[in-house]
């Protein structure tokens, strides 16, 4: 038996300018169910497409999700869908504790969500403190707990492994791992390849000044086209840490 996969995130010749240049050149790209990673140098425009994808950024083209189109959906009715994580930690902090915090997209947009989100994010000491007072980790851990606790089918994680110490990290590791059991759509950017041996993605794609330089399976990833985006290629960074 054939199973058929239907593209959770579809982009067809998406063109962002901003400043009077083109951020995005043209994106063409769609998204399954499961962990994606998106690839670039810093102002290769990985944050652009995410934001594209969440309806933040005026574009050209044509960007739908779960077979809707993005300019046709209200904002509260996209937020359902999809959850974006940017990388400031500390952006959009309202609420007077963490728990709070956290629980503030459930009242907003009126939904259950998955609270097992939360607990594998942030630690429960956390939970009483003030938003305001935490380090550039927790805050990090905070900030995206408040986004993905709404449970949306597609997760927006931009850079999500900054300021994260080890734990951190595990932890993101962890909730990425359990977003693919639960048949989530991830989509990951990162300009270190390190990063993506932990997310275990399934494919990726690689952007270079606004444009897709190469895409697939992430097990045809080739250290050429490392090499050609900017990024330190695996066996370069295999060799460095190895010695």
């Amino acid at each position: 038996m054939v199973i058929l996969r239907v593209a959770s995130v579809e982009l067809w010749n998406v063109v962002v300018r901003l400043g009077g240049r083109d951020v995005l050149k043209g994106v063409t790209a769609s998204f399954e169910p499961g962990v994606h990673v998106v690839l670039g140098r810093n102002g290769a425009g990985k944050t652009t497409l995410l934001r594209a994808i969440a309806g933040l950024v005026k574009f050209y083209g044509e960007v739908r999700v779960l077979g809707k189109s993005v300019r046709g959906l209200g904002r509260r009715e996209l937020a359902r869908l999809v959850a974006y994580c940017w990388q400031n930690p500390y952006y959009g902090f309202i609420e007077a504790t963490v728990e709070d915090e956290v629980r503030a997209i459930l009242r907003i947009l009126g939904v259950e969500g998955d609270w097992r989100v939360a607990e594998l994010l942030v630690p429960k000491e956390l939970m009483g403190r003030d938003p305001a007072t935490l380090s550039g980790g927790e805050a990090k851990r905070v900030s995206m707990a408040s986004m993905l606790v709404a449970d949306q089918p597609v997760w927006l994680l931009d850079e999500p492994f900054t300021y994260l110490d080890r734990e951190g990290v595990e932890a993101v590791a962890k909730l990425i791992e359990y977003a693919r059991k639960k048949g989530k759509t991830v989509i990951v950017t990162l300009h270190e390849v390190f990063y993506a041996s932990l997310v275990k993605p399934d494919t990726f794609i690689a952007l270079d000044s606004g444009a897709v330089v190469a895409s697939g399976r992430w097990s045809e990833l080739s250290d050429k086209t490392l090499n050609s985006i900017g990024l330190v290629p695996r066996g370069a960074l295999c060799a460095t840490l190895c010695s």
